[in-house]
């Protein structure tokens, strides 16, 4: 008799046990339709945002870069036709700094804004992204270099033809790679735990939200010396157009070091590269 009710309350509690038991176990691993996104997805899908705003501005700079030299073919590269051109086309986006034209031995034509018109005249030649812009004569986009007016940017040349298709020279868009970045990161972290970084494939450093780190070349700074793991991801980034890795570093705003994941992925035009990289602390 006792077996029996034993029995019978075994049956009777048992539903209860294992109702129980699934709603510890919903608890522990999470209703996936209520839970929110992992660290790792939040990551991937800012990375994805970021990434794609940040194309899609250096698309823009290409197709005005583009345009100019289609309408500056007519106009010629100076004179104040090819002037009006070129203020226009600044004014398509607020991160360039300057556009000028060159002939075909690197002498500047055209100049603006203003306060760069003292260019003309000048001998561009010596620079290196300017004998790749006459020695290629095809699109290119530069890495970061100096300005002969001072300051250092990125360069979008386009080739320049005459009426007849002849090549007449270059017309090149500066840039500040922080001012076409810093918008779309800032924007899209905003409320999240994470930042943005981004590199040249040699690992120097083009947007970080500690504007002391910005233009510095990772290899070659004493800064990162004693993070010999900074100098593994910047290997990892030359060598790969997307990953992850780890790393230990100072907290954003130089405070205590901490130890921070990132994923990255690539951006670029004309075969130059730039990884963007999203950072959290673990």
């Amino acid at each position: 008799m006792n077996r029996l009710r034993y029995l019978i309350f075994f049956l009777v509690v048992l539903p209860f046990l294992l109702g129980a038991g699934c709603l510890q176990e919903r608890e522990i691993n999470g209703v996936p339709e209520q839970a929110p996104a992992s660290s790792h997805e939040a990551m991937h899908t800012l990375l994805g945002d970021v990434t794609s705003a940040t194309q899609d501005s250096l698309n823009r700079l290409d197709e005005t870069t583009s345009d100019t030299a289609l309408a500056l073919s007519t106009t010629g590269l100076s004179g104040p036709e090819s002037d009006a051109v070129l203020k226009d086309a600044m004014a398509s986006h607020p991160a360039i700094l300057t556009m000028i034209t060159y002939d075909e031995n690197g002498t500047v034509l055209a100049a603006e804004p203003e306060n760069v018109k003292v260019l003309l005249g000048q001998d561009l030649s010596g620079q290196e992204t300017v004998q790749q812009a006459l020695e290629r004569k095809v699109p290119l986009m530069s890495d970061l270099f100096p300005l002969a007016q001072g300051g250092e940017a990125v360069a979008i040349g386009y080739p320049v033809l005459s009426p007849d298709g002849a090549f007449a020279g270059v017309v090149s868009t500066t840039f500040l790679p922080y001012e076409l970045i810093a918008p779309v990161t800032e924007d899209t972290v905003k409320g999240t735990p994470y930042t943005f970084m981004v590199t040249e494939v040699g690992a120097r450093i083009l947007y970080d939200p500690d504007p002391a780190e910005v233009g510095k070349e990772t290899f070659n700074e004493t800064l990162y010396a004693e993070f010999p793991e900074i100098l593994k991801v910047a290997r990892n980034l030359e060598g790969n157009r997307s990953g992850y890795d780890t790393y230990s570093f100072y907290s954003t705003g130089f405070g205590k070091v901490v130890k921070k994941e990132t994923f990255w992925s690539t951006v670029g035009l004309h075969g130059t590269e730039w990884r963007v990289l999203v950072i959290g602390e673990l």
